[in-house]
């Protein structure tokens, strides 16, 4: 298989300026005008039903004393034992032992996921990466620093788990174990807006994958170029280097000006809904290299 680069990306990091409050004055008015100030200073977020916002007031104007707001998204057991928080990238709760972080917006800043998980004081961001059809809300990669409690881990996927992306009440997740100490960040597939290039690596013969059904693997380049352009795929082609002890390399910068129809396909990875890379090699092999060996069923 590829070596892949695992170099995590920077958390980032936002001021914890997330619990506000206003005391109200003696009347119902000033009660009604501190509510209608605390919503225009507090940054607008849809709020899920765990996450609510209190206001705690007489019912008559005559018994009414004093009025507390606990800040939007932000609900606690104590002082500083924050159990969920929301803002408009993401809502996250502790379910058990487990932190469950849903995203609402796979487009948002990364700031705003990093900002969640202070707000309950886990230091763990989230880049969401644009996907192929079969990755997403699969797990890219994880990286972490040292001071990790050991046994304490990341996880991602979909929530509920096994729903179908798109379906109403399905989104991207993130989980983290009760007790995770350290800094962590998880790369995590989103789907692909139109003209993106994909983040992860997938075959394109996989089902879902824009050349499922397409035998590509031990064929000539000529014939697979043909039979993807005929469903409106563009195909680029990588020289790859069979290694000695299994595997295969490349060389970016040492590709050759032309490649002939006759090469050999060993296979074709998903760069964007419209285009595949093709694997090849100049002679036929005794094995697939890529795999080491055939090529797995299940992906194609």
């Amino acid at each position: 298989m590829t070596n892949m680069d695992d170099q995590v990306g920077a958390l980032a990091r936002v001021r914890d300026e997330d619990l506000r409050g206003r005391a109200s004055g003696a009347g119902a008015r000033t009660l009604l005008e501190s509510i209608v100030e605390a919503e225009h200073v507090h940054e607008p977020a849809v709020r899920p039903r765990r996450v609510r916002r209190f206001v705690m007031a007489g019912m008559a104007v005559s018994a009414l004393a004093a009025a507390a707001v606990i800040g939007p998204g932000l609900l606690t057991d104590g002082p500083g034992l924050a159990t969920s928080y929301a803002n408009a990238a993401m809502e996250i709760e502790r379910r058990g032992d487990q932190w469950v972080a849903k995203v609402k917006d796979p487009y948002a800043d990364h700031a705003k996921y990093a900002e969640a998980f202070k707000a309950v004081g886990l230091d763990v961001g989230l880049t969401l990466l644009p996907s192929s059809p079969t990755g997403v809300g699969k797990v890219v990669r994880i990286g972490g620093s040292e001071g990790i409690t050991p046994g304490k881990g990341l996880g991602g996927g979909l929530e509920p788990e096994g729903c179908q992306m798109g379906a109403p009440g399905c989104a991207l997740a993130v989980t983290v174990d009760v007790g995770f100490t350290g800094k962590g960040v998880v790369y995590l597939g989103r789907s692909a807006q139109p003209g993106e290039r994909y983040g992860n690596w997938a075959p394109a013969t996989r089902e879902g994958e824009a050349l499922h059904g397409l035998k590509v693997d031990e064929r000539p380049v000529g014939e697979v170029r043909k039979e993807a352009a005929e469903r409106g795929i563009r195909s680029v082609v990588t020289v790859i280097d069979p290694n000695e002890g299994g595997g295969y390399g490349y060389h970016p910068h040492k590709q050759p000006d032309s490649v002939g129809d006759d090469w050999i396909v060993w296979e074709a990875q998903a760069l964007s809904a419209d285009e595949v890379r093709l694997l090849v090699t100049k002679e036929r092999l005794d094995k697939n290299p890529v795999y080491d060996g055939p090529k797995p069923a299940d992906l194609g």
